[in-house]
């Protein structure tokens, strides 16, 4: 084997290495520079890409600009005015301070920069390719500093190889300029890809203002103002729940004394406060700004500065996690359910009643609810003689409805008269969708139903309105009614999907507004989501028109089910068309019946029936199990019936 010497790096080879840790793509370079003209002041930002930043891009800003003798220093490595010290990284109050980013993006790039400082006269225009200073000259521009990159990893071109397609790299480019308008209400942005304005942002310090400019007078109405302090945190800004939520958690935006950042620590004290109020696949939204001191945070954990660590992580979770229930509470609160009491309440005082002229007393009438006295024996009997005192509730509960009693000339179906051996008879209820008076053979089961009894399964029912308990032998069966049915619809959906897509087309279509993601995602993925079922095409700016959507149950929300299939894309690429598809239908089997909620005791068996005769794959589509099994034995053995 060879023995290789150590040896000294080129300069050119430690820049490219080190711009690799910061510029990945065009939207890590312009987030450096855009962060770089926060810290000079600059209170009007302009970012300007053509083809999604790999031909070029422009950072335009009216900050400070850079002193004339400073400016071969700017491009220079670990070259920076933000500290001085290794004392300053532990309380790091700008947004830049490596001083590596502009160095970085000269090595790989062709960089422009025209610069003018304030009080001076005239400005000047750098520059620099791959790393080297090229020209230096005086020139006349206005107060601030311009950065045009140009041609990006051309001299790197494996990196270059893997950027991803212009849309998609717009689509991160515009993903990053919502979170720095949402950092900085007080900060003007345009966001202009190929020569059409994204986003602008008015800059009047206003966070609702910068929530309208990114998402939009709608949803704002739907978010919660969240505002409160708690363990040296002060949080304020926005969350939505419910119809506000979405399909991933792209759209969580935290920031950290204006800083913009990603925290799963964040993350889930957010849904922990959100529990119960979105549904489950979906995400809370949130626009949430932290303000702590700046020592109680580190920010130095990795070049990109997207990871924060907190000195006391416990104490900034429980913080975010009550404040943000607090305020859920207080403006979204659900109405209380009546408590069960173990006691009889106080009777509610009542007005005296008005002097009554008649000579004799007015009995009471027989009905008259008993009095706390009677109550209160009532309740020490119970301790005497073990009997359970009966008195009327202090607020009436709903209760469930007694069974209905057929008429006398109901007559049994086939399907009881086939399989009563087998299964337990239905509701004595006539069916609301098979009027008595029809033929004797129009009222007979289908076939499906009559497979169902020749199977030696009997169902038992429902518990907690979502296990399906069924005997089979010497097994006890239970089953999940959402897996269950949501693996039906998955086969079927894909069946249908196998020849032609299983769409149904809207009475008059839709214009569907997309955000430069989801609009990237579209044209990645138009072919599968056609496949899937959606009948859609480009209608301009970033707008698509829907005119059909896949079938699911009953009438769909048209709009949101578009943008859940296009939220599941972006959460989860895959790497073929088939897998992307499948994904989709999935994110179309979220309307399955849910746990908790109440089937018929019809459809219960119908779902039994499907699973049977189709033979179905044992799990969901996300891989949980349809049912699971408890052997005789093992309740024999939990009962003491046999011996271990």
């Amino acid at each position: 084997m060879e023995i290789k010497r150590i040896h000294q790096l080129s300069a050119d080879v430690i820049g490219q290495i080190a711009a690799g840790e910061v510029v990945e793509r065009p939207a890590s370079a312009i987030k450096e520079l855009v962060e770089n003209s926060m810290d000079a002041g600059a209170t009007a930002i302009t970012v300007d890409i053509r083809e999604g930043g790999l031909a070029s891009f422009r950072v335009a800003d009216n900050g400070s600009g850079i002193q004339p003798g400073d400016i071969r220093l700017a491009f220079a490595r670990h070259a920076t005015s933000k500290i001085s010290t290794a004392q300053d990284l532990y309380g790091v109050q700008s947004l830049g301070f490596r001083g590596e980013a502009l160095a970085s993006i000269a090595a790989v790039s062709r960089v422009t920069c025209q610069t003018r400082a304030r009080g001076q006269e005239t400005g000047l225009t750098v520059r620099n390719e791959g790393g080297e200073l090229m020209d230096i000259r005086e020139s006349a521009c206005p107060e601030g500093t311009t950065f045009t990159v140009k041609d990006l990893f051309f001299n790197a071109p494996v990196r270059r190889k893997f950027l991803k397609k212009p849309a998609s790299e717009t689509a991160a480019v515009s993903d990053l300029m919502a979170r720095l308008i949402l950092s900085h209400p007080a900060v003007s942005f345009r966001f202009m890809a190929d020569g059409k304005v994204t986003y602008f942002s008015p800059g009047d310090g206003k966070l609702e203002s910068a929530v309208m400019s990114v998402y939009g007078a709608d949803t704002l109405k739907l978010l919660t103002k969240i505002e409160g302090n708690m363990n040296g945190v002060l949080l304020s800004g926005y969350v939505g729940v419910g119809d506000a939520s979405r399909g991933n958690r792209a759209h969580q935006h935290f920031f950290l004394n204006g800083r913009a950042m990603r925290s799963p620590l964040l993350s889930s004290a957010l849904e922990n406060a959100c529990r119960q109020r979105v549904m489950i696949g979906r995400f809370p939204l949130c626009v949430l700004h932290l303000t702590m001191p700046f020592e109680s945070a580190d920010v130095n954990v990795h070049p990109n500065k997207w990871e924060v660590r907190f000195q006391d992580e416990r104490g900034v979770r429980q913080a975010v996690e009550t404040i943000i229930f607090d305020a859920l509470e207080k403006t979204n609160a659900a109405p209380p359910i009546p408590p069960l009491y173990l006691a009889p309440e106080s009777p509610a005082p009542r007005p005296a009643p008005a002097p009554i002229q008649a000579a004799d007393p007015v009995p009471p009438p027989a009905d008259a609810p008993q009095s706390a006295a009677v109550k209160s024996s009532c309740l020490s009997a119970f301790t005497e003689d073990g009997a359970l005192p009966a008195f009327a509730p202090a607020a009436p509960r709903a209760e469930r409805p007694s069974p209905i009693v057929p008429p006398a000339a109901h007559r049994p179906s086939a399907f009881h008269e086939a399989g009563a051996s087998l299964l337990p008879p239905l509701s004595p209820r006539q069916p609301d969708f098979l009027p008595p008076d029809l033929p004797a053979e129009q009222q007979e089961a289908p076939q499906v139903a009559r497979e169902f009894a020749d199977q030696p399964l009997r169902v038992i029912g429902v518990v907690f309105d979502t296990y399906i308990l069924m005997e089979y032998g010497d097994l006890l069966i239970l089953s999940d009614q959402h897996a269950v049915h949501e693996r039906l619809l998955y086969e079927k959906f894909m069946r249908e999907t196998a020849s032609a897509p299983a769409s149904q087309a809207l009475l008059i279509p839709l214009a569907v507004q997309l955000s430069k993601a989801e609009y990237a995602c579209f044209e990645e993925n138009e072919a599968v989501l056609r496949k899937a079922g959606f009948d859609l095409c480009p209608f301009g700016d970033d707008t698509v028109q829907l005119r059909g959507v896949p079938i699911v149950l009953g009438q769909p929300q048209a709009e949101g089910c578009l943008i859940e299939a296009l939220d599941e894309l972006i959460a989860n690429p895959a790497s073929t068309p088939a897998d992307r598809t499948s994904r989709v239908i999935q994110m179309s089997c979220k309307h399955a019946v849910k746990g908790g909620e109440r089937l018929p005791e019809e459809s219960v068996k119908q779902l039994i029936r499907d699973v049977i005769r189709q033979k179905v794959t044992p799990t969901c589509p996300h891989g949980r199990p349809l049912m699971v099994q408890i052997t005789r034995t093992e309740l024999e053995k939990r009962f003491r019936r046999i011996q271990q």
